[in-house]
């Protein structure tokens, strides 16, 4: 028998207009209010202390229409910065990062990745992990054969959700080795704000250079669901 505790991943999306405004405590989902007036409602998923939890945008198992309403707002961020070149935050960040190359009219993307090929060069790594896998540290590799693609090039970082942050800073960290100016990141939701002090170890300005379709908070325990906790929204 496979576990039940868990609901299939039902992310819903709505259009401008069409979704009556919910308030908290919140039980199943969260609503959020996308750039263009549209909602995405996403499934509450406990957090393991059970105290918490958070709003769940699992890219890899959206409904393609949840995709194809992310993906033009994300590229409509990152155009923002006028990027030469855009890249990948793996995994979840791929399929975003690819339609978003796409929609600016690139010819390719960079995609960086988790496991490491034959021809990889331990230089051309960071360490890494991420929120929802807290107790799994990785490294994140650059494949060598990208390298003309970014050095001397404006390039934006495309990720689904920003959290922790620290994903990001070691994605940065190795463009930048690369010889990439690294001008922003655009991402479909922000999810609190831990992520502005990550940042900001790569200078003050860095908080600043992160734009998204939407916002989510973190959730705590209140009578009946749960609620958004104080400086998260």
């Amino acid at each position: 028998m496979f576990p039940t505790t868990l609901a299939h991943y039902d992310a819903r999306w709505h259009k401008a207009g069409e979704f009556a405004p919910v308030r908290a405590p919140y039980t199943t989902h969260y609503p959020v209010e996308l750039l263009d007036g549209s909602t995405l409602e996403l499934p509450l998923r406990a957090l393991p202390s059970g105290g918490g939890a958070i709003a769940l945008l699992m890219s890899n198992q959206t409904p393609f229409e949840v995709e194809d309403a992310l993906a033009p707002l994300i590229a409509q961020v990152a155009s923002t910065f006028s990027p030469d070149c855009v890249a990948a935050v793996p995994t979840m960040g791929l399929d975003y990062a690819r339609l978003t190359a796409r929609k600016l009219g690139l010819p390719h993307y960079v995609a960086m990745g988790l496991s490491r090929k034959f021809w990889y060069d331990e230089a051309l790594s960071e360490r890494m992990n991420s929120s929802t896998s807290p107790d799994q540290y990785k490294k994140l590799y650059l494949d060598p054969a990208l390298l003309k693609r970014l050095e001397g090039t404006r390039v934006v970082l495309v990720d689904d959700v920003i959290n922790t942050g620290t994903s990001a800073v070691a994605a940065i960290r190795l463009l930048e080795r690369a010889g990439a100016e690294v001008v922003g990141l655009a991402v479909a939701l922000t999810e609190g704000y831990a992520w502005r002090d990550a940042l900001a170890e790569l200078g003050p300005y860095w908080p600043h250079k992160v734009r998204a379709a939407g916002h989510i908070p973190v959730f705590t325990r209140a009578d009946g669901g749960w609620e958004p906790m104080p400086g998260s929204i």
